[in-house]
C-alpha cells in the first residue's frame, strides 16, 4: 500500500470532527432534558386521614393548612412550582417532613402515626417502568 493511500485512510477530516461533536451533544441533551412524563395535568394535592379525604389543596396557588388529630398537629404547605410538603409534624421520626416536596401525579407523602396521606392528583401518571 502506498504512503499517500495510508495517509488518506487515517486522515481526520473537519466533517468527522463536527459529526462527532453533534452526536455527543445530542446524546448529552437526550439524557439531561426532562421528558415531560408525569408532569401534565397536575391539579391538586388531596389530604386523606384514616382513608377519608379531608382536604384538597390546589397547586396553582400558595397556601397552607394545619390539621389537628388525636395524635397531634400537622402543617401542610403548597407552593406553585414546588408542589406540596408537610412542613411540621409531631411524629417521632418525622419521615413525612423529610420526604420534602412532591409535585408529580401519583406521588405521595405518608405520616403513619397520624394516619395521614397526601397524594398528588392529575390527569397523567408518571411511568412506573419503561421497557425497550
Amino acid at each position: 500500500m502506498s504512503e499517500e493511500l495510508k495517509n488518506n485512510l487515517y486522515a481526520t477530516r473537519a466533517q468527522d470532527i463536527i459529526l462527532g461533536a453533534v452526536l455527543i451533544c445530542a446524546s448529552v441533551l437526550w439524557l439531561i432534558l426532562p421528558t415531560g412524563a408525569g408532569t401534565g395535568g397536575v391539579s391538586a394535592a388531596v389530604v386523606y386521614h384514616d382513608g377519608r379525604a379531608v382536604a384538597e389543596l390546589p397547586l396553582d396557588r400558595q397556601g397552607s393548612r394545619s390539621f389537628s388529630f388525636e395524635a397531634g398537629t400537622i402543617s401542610v404547605e403548597a407552593v406553585p412550582g414546588h408542589g406540596v410538603r408537610i412542613s411540621q409534624s409531631n411524629c417521632p421520626a418525622k419521615v413525612c417532613v423529610h420526604t420534602g416536596w412532591i409535585n408529580k401525579p401519583g406521588e405521595t407523602i405518608a405520616c403513619l402515626p397520624n394516619k395521614l396521606l397526601i397524594e398528588i392528583k392529575g390527569e397523567k401518571q408518571e411511568y412506573d417502568a419503561v421497557i425497550y
